[in-house]
């Protein structure tokens, strides 16, 4: 099935009037004061470049304003000069080397621009500064999971669910770290922990239904799986699980319509695999009831998709035999011919040539 994805929540730095309660901001001169409070409404207002102008004249005033520097490194990369918002952020750090906010929105930064090994080391810095912080040990377990580091990111998650036990996304990537890890009752518990009303709720019944159908629990499956595509019906995989349930149901036109409709957005080996093996599960229920032309349709239609698989060959030889329809037979035996690989397979061959001959 489809592999689990963490998901990153991801916080931009443009709350930043908190600055002006603190010691250091109202022991700044006033025209830093006020450079200051005007970039921050030409933030609101995303006028990037002017707040970078007014954030310039307040450090000019102020030289020890971690907070403007801060912002002069957010607004540099709002504008797409990452590189350039880097000194910036370092300079907020040393000239505030006691604030951990400006070293944990740091490590978010660079997290949120790829550099996921020095976004860890930035945010374990913050954690060490202030371990209690909720925002700084869910981000820094967000980290320690784009490293694949599960155990280190499971227990930073962990730890925020004893300070805020209602954060619905952090249960959701607590419970993703716990499936990496191959706990999966551990999953399971932290999933049905996110509320419904969750933006991030359509993922988590989506992986508790996968749960559901690795452990052949079919109906729980389908109902977490409807559950998740009726609050985000665009949800690929969850269709695709849908789809494969249907055809545990016998539903096979149904399963069929809605992976080939996946097939025309996201071609790829699985999806051709998944789409043969119900028409052959389809064809088989029909040939049970000797219904030979219309299996023999179907287990082509299954051919279009596993061309070379030499039981689909098979099975295309034998329904056509059956049918009357010896060309098609001889024609798929010499395909199947190909590809078969086992002896069992030879077998099937030899014995449908033999059939053929009687014919």
């Amino acid at each position: 099935m489809t592999k689990a994805t963490i998901i990153v929540i991801i916080i931009f730095v443009t709350t930043i009037l908190q600055a002006e309660s603190t010691n250091v901001f109202q022991q700044s001169p006033i025209q830093a004061q006020t450079y200051f409070r005007e970039g921050i409404k030409q933030v609101k207002r995303h006028n990037y470049r002017s707040a970078i102008r007014s954030f310039r004249s307040a450090v000019q005033y102020d030289p020890n304003l971690g907070e403007a520097y801060l912002n002069l490194g957010a607004c540099y990369e709002r504008i797409g000069q990452f590189e350039n918002s880097i000194p910036y952020f370092e300079k907020a750090i040393s000239v505030d080397e006691s604030n951990p906010r400006l070293v944990y929105l740091f490590g978010v930064m660079l997290g949120r621009n790829g550099r996921r090994k020095e976004a860890v080391k930035y945010l374990e810095r913050a954690v060490y500064m202030s371990p209690r912080n909720p925002d700084y040990l869910y981000n820094l377990g967000v980290g320690y999971s784009s490293l694949t580091q599960y155990a280190y990111a499971a227990t930073c998650f962990e730890q925020v669910t004893g300070i805020v036990s209602n954060n619905s996304a952090v249960w959701h990537n607590l419970g993703l770290a716990k499936l990496y890890l191959a706990k999966t009752n551990e999953a399971i518990s932290a999933w049905e922990k996110v509320e419904i009303d969750s933006p991030i709720a359509y993922s988590s019944l989506y992986y508790l239904g996968l749960m559901a159908y690795n452990r052949g629990d079919y109906k729980t499956a389908m109902s977490k799986i409807k559950m998740s595509l009726a609050l985000n019906s665009d949800s690929v995989d969850a269709q695709y699980i849908k789809a494969v349930l249907l055809g545990k149901e016998g539903k096979y036109k149904q399963g069929i319509d809605i992976l080939e409709k996946i097939y025309l957005i996201k071609q790829g080996n699985e999806i051709e695999k998944e789409i043969a093996l119900l028409y052959v599960e389809w064809a088989k229920k029909v040939s049970g009831k000797k219904q030979y032309v219309i299996a023999l349709h179907r287990y082509k239609q299954a051919a279009r998709y596993l061309p070379e698989n030499p039981e689909i060959q098979i099975n295309i030889a034998g329904t056509a035999v059956e049918a009357g329809k010896f060309d098609i037979a001889k024609r798929a035996l010499n395909r199947a011919q190909s590809f078969t690989v086992t002896e069992e397979q030879e077998e099937a061959l030899n014995e449908l040539r033999e059939k053929l001959k009687r014919k």
